[in-house]
């Protein structure tokens, strides 16, 4: 009986994956027999380590095939070939349900037994969720496929629909960048996806001649916002846009991928300009006077990333290399062409700043702001960010984007970031004693202090010292700690994660390849960088990758917070998005804890 039920759902089918409409709906996205891509290679790929299988796949079911848009742990020929006819596909029954399918044994189940592709590939569990665009058409599935049988639970259905969401979003993109949506709207320079669009068309159509790419990013840009506001933000990512765009010449491209970050690209030609020669020109053009905003003038600086090559005809591996090369520079805030100084002027002012922060914990002259974390469901305070502040008798205020890197260099940083731990948990455990609720506090960690050896005994002592447990505390890092991870940093993580204390990633969203790094480190918390919360109320594109970012942590029970929220409007958006925390300037400013009041 269960054959026969099969059997007319399977005839019934047939009327449902050729549906006309549904097919327009799948060519719209002009994907078929496309080049597998990073983006969604990334999930399928997260999917397979999340829940433990060897395949897992983005499969399109066309009229008379399924193609493989991604393919994680197929093996030859089919992953040459990327598709199968439809009569070995059982992701055409996702598609045909237009609801999830679990299998937990093909030998026992009506639509294993007979079907060749399950005996080839020696499928015994298949879980597979629609792909589902925004008019209602399932275009294809998501799906997992073990070799052993097994029976799939509640938290690995929750962990492949919630990747499979992403993956919609990715796509509902593509189809908004098809239908004109490809530029940004702040400086009018192509988007994201029209950048790494364009690089594969230069890729391919000179093939035999190097591309070069150079990634240019904003240093200190959030530090403006925190300081200014988003509106001055705005306003210097749109001048920094223009003295780019003024550098290069005409047949020179120039996007912007990211909050902070462009991407120039010069096409392949025998007249190419030497590689330092060109990223000098372009740090030269930001960084030679300071930008005049209002009558306010602000001094701009910014760092670079470099990758050349003909790159096989893939311009978008191109790019992102290069994207990693400038993350990698600003993480690590070394020397060479991403340099923070690029002249003498600026050796001449880090020099000074070296010797200014020196010893100036010991001085007394750091001190601790306080910025809120708020839970937006209940409106509570649900915490506090501790964030060093620098005062200099001849300085004045200096911002953490300047001394902070300059401090990582000469060790000082070791000595700050000890004192803001202590000072922040002294804090907390004041306001936890006059509190009727468990606060928690924030507090960033350097590169470097995690290279020491024993700064999980220093983390564990400080906590002892003021009384609190390992869960009141959150360590923040950066992707830098992510993109090259030593056995020390990576060590040192673990044994910190190891005494209750959470690790958060900051300005998650900002790296390409950030996503591929949560699963490998431990992370219980991302933090949302602000450049997507800023149009989250009014730009559909940020409003989209907000809700991936929300997807891939409930799959991977991660904490996510929202940075940089300034508006009612943002804090509703990312409530109904199901975003539970925020902070910005919404609810406070960074201040002194002696101005900070509690309720209840």
């Amino acid at each position: 009986m269960g054959v026969m039920a099969c059997r007319r759902t399977t005839g019934l089918g047939a009327a449902m994956v050729s549906d006309g409409a549904r097919l327009a709906a799948l060519r719209e996205l002009e994907i078929l027999d496309t080049e597998p891509e990073g983006e969604l290679d990334r999930f399928t790929a997260l999917a397979a380590e999340l829940l433990e299988v060897p395949i897992s796949l983005v499969s399109l079911v066309d009229l008379d095939r399924q193609f493989f848009k991604s393919a994680h742990g197929l093996p030859e020929p089919l992953a040459s070939v990327r598709e199968t006819p439809l009569d070995r596909s059982l992701c055409q029954q996702v598609v045909i349900r237009g609801a999830p399918l679990l299998i937990d044994d093909t030998r026992e189940h009506p639509l294993g037994i007979g079907n060749p592709a399950v005996q080839e590939l020696s499928v015994l569990a298949y879980a597979g969720v629609p792909l589902t665009i925004a008019d209602g058409h399932a275009i294809g599935a998501f799906c997992a496929i073990d070799t052993t049988a097994r029976q799939w639970t509640e938290r690995d259905m929750r962990i492949l629909t919630d990747l499979a969401s992403a993956v919609e979003t990715i796509l509902e993109l593509r189809r908004s960048t098809r239908s004109g949506w490809t530029h940004d709207p702040l400086t009018g320079l192509p988007n994201r996806g029209f950048t790494f669009a364009w690089a594969d068309q230069l890729a391919r159509s000179r093939a035999d001649r190097d591309v070069l790419a150079v990634a240019v990013g904003i240093d200190g840009l959030r530090a403006i916002n925190e300081t200014h506001g988003a509106g001055h933000g705005d306003r210097v990512v749109a001048l920094v846009a223009r003295r780019l765009r003024h550098a290069l010449t005409a047949a020179d491209f120039l996007g912007r991928v990211d909050g902070d970050v462009f991407v120039a690209l010069h096409p392949p030609s025998a007249e190419r300009p030497a590689d330092a020669a060109l990223a000098q020109r372009l740090r030269r053009a930001v960084d030679a006077q300071p930008l005049t905003i209002r009558g306010e003038r602000t001094a701009v600086r910014v760092s670079v990333g470099l990758a050349a090559g003909a790159a096989d005809g893939d311009g978008a591996r191109l790019v992102t290399r290069a994207i990693e090369e400038l993350r990698v520079t600003k993480a690590r805030r070394g020397p060479g062409l991403g340099g923070v100084a690029s002249s003498a002027t600026g050796s001449a002012e880090r020099a000074r700043l070296a010797v200014a922060v020196a010893g100036a914990t010991t001085r007394g002259e750091i001190g601790v702001a306080f910025q809120p974390i708020v839970d937006l469901v209940t409106g509570r305070t649900h915490g506090f960010e501790a964030l060093a502040r620098w005062r200099h008798d001849d300085l004045g205020e200096v911002a953490p984007t300047d001394f902070v890197p300059v401090a990582e260099d000469n060790g000082e940083i070791v000595r700050i970031g000890e004192h803001v731990l202590h000072s922040a948990c002294r804090q907390l455990a004041r306001w936890r004693r006059c509190s009727d609720h468990e606060l928690k506090v924030t507090v960033n960690i350097s590169p470097v202090q995690l290279g020491i050896c024993d700064i999980d005994r220093r983390v564990s002592s400080i906590l002892d010292e003021h009384g609190l447990p390992g869960h009141a505390l959150t360590l923040e890092i950066t992707e830098g700690v992510f993109l090259s991870p030593g056995a020390a940093e990576r060590g040192s993580l673990e044994r910190i994660r190891r005494l209750g204390v959470q690790i958060a990633l900051d300005d998650f969203g900002t790296g390409y390849s950030a996503l591929g790094y949560l699963n490998r480190l431990p992370v219980d918390a991302i933090k949302v960088d602000r450049c997507f919360v800023e149009g989250v109320d009014s730009d559909e594109r940020n409003a989209a990758v907000m809700r991936a970012i929300l997807a891939i942590g409930s799959g991977m029970d991660l904490d996510v917070i929202a940075e940089g929220v300034e508006t009612h409007a943002q804090s509703e958006l990312l409530r109904g998005a199901g975003c539970r925390l925020g902070q910005g300037f919404l609810f406070s400013h960074p201040r002194p804890a002696e101005e900070i009041a509690l309720a209840g």
